[in-house]
């Protein structure tokens, strides 16, 4: 018999060519860019949730104030049943867990000095509750806010584009004592009142031109003049526009309108209403519609106050 001397090929795996190495490249790089994307996207959301989430808090404590005060509110810069001249966020302090922060303030600004060596110790102070992480001219650090509340409900502040100083109405504010009711002064009703919405902390405009504004939730002392540049209010002469021009939708680092408002994210912002119901808005709504809901002492028709909650 012949003895058949057979061998076993090895299995040999030639290498990747060329064409399938760049295929391989070209698949994980879009893997990757749908990463990304998603990345973006869960914490845009995230950002979205915290930021609603400090608006709610700050509904609550607006609520609560109200509720231990016969249903007065702070004015937006001056005294409060009796205290020293503060801020409408400063008053709120005790109903956001932030009693250390408050008593701090008010033994300061009961003493000569005034309010402001008080306002500087809350211009360095870091709140969460004040800062929106989808604000990008927020750089997280000091007093700054990422939110700005109604001078029709919290007067004295100085609203959207007005950088009158107050200490040239009254001196520091004493005589700014003025208390919306919160039990009886909505004229449409506390669910279609705006009470508080996001804005970006820090502006590198106004009216278009360059003019650096900081938006600081206790106050602010330049010299002798005090500023409360927390506020928002009517706009003067509404039109049947956008309420945010697209340049101020999600603005870029020193791109922020002091005049106008801002939408941190393409979808809009958020606004907290008088009962403490925090919604989301379009930053497509009309001018108008914003005034009728701006405006809370002043009825309005229902079908000018129904595309603010669309």
């Amino acid at each position: 018999m012949r003895q058949m001397n057979s061998r076993v090929k090895p299995n040999r795996r030639g290498a990747f060519t060329l064409i399938e190495l760049l295929v391989v490249i070209a698949i994980i790089a879009v893997l990757m860019s749908l990463m990304v994307g998603a990345v973006q996207k869960v914490r845009e959301a995230a950002n979205n949730i915290q930021s609603s989430n400090n608006l709610r808090n700050i509904g609550l404590a607006i609520t609560n104030c109200a509720t231990q005060n016969k249903g007065k509110l702070p004015p937006g810069f001056g005294r409060f049943r009796g205290s020293a001249p503060a801020s409408a966020f400063t008053s709120l302090l005790p109903y956001l867990e932030q009693d250390v922060v408050h008593r701090e303030y008010m033994t300061l600004a009961s003493q000569q000095a005034g309010a402001g060596p008080a306002i500087a110790i809350t211009n360095s102070q870091f709140l969460k509750v004040f800062q929106s992480s989808n604000d990008i001219s927020n750089k997280g650090t000091g007093g700054l806010t990422s939110y700005t509340l109604n001078t029709v409900v919290f007067s004295n502040a100085n609203p959207q584009g007005d950088m009158t100083d107050l200490a040239t109405v009254a001196p520091l504010g004493v005589n700014f004592d003025t208390s919306f009711r919160h039990d009886k002064e909505f004229a449409n009703g506390a669910t279609n009142s705006l009470i508080a919405m996001e804005k970006s902390a820090s502006c590198g405009l106004l009216n278009g031109s360059p003019g650096q504004i900081d938006h600081f939730w206790g106050g602010q002392v330049v010299g002798s003049k005090v500023y409360a540049k927390i506020g928002f209010g009517p706009i003067a002469t509404p039109a049947s526009v956008p309420l945010v021009a697209p340049t101020q939708v999600r603005p870029g680092p020193g791109m922020a309108d002091d005049a106008g408002f801002q939408a941190f994210t393409s979808a809009g912002f958020y606004a907290l209403m008088g009962d403490s119901r925090v919604i989301h808005v379009s930053a497509n709504v009309n001018q108008q519609v914003f005034n009728a809901v701006c405006m809370v002492k002043t009825n309005a028709a229902s079908s000018v106050l129904a595309p603010w909650d669309d």
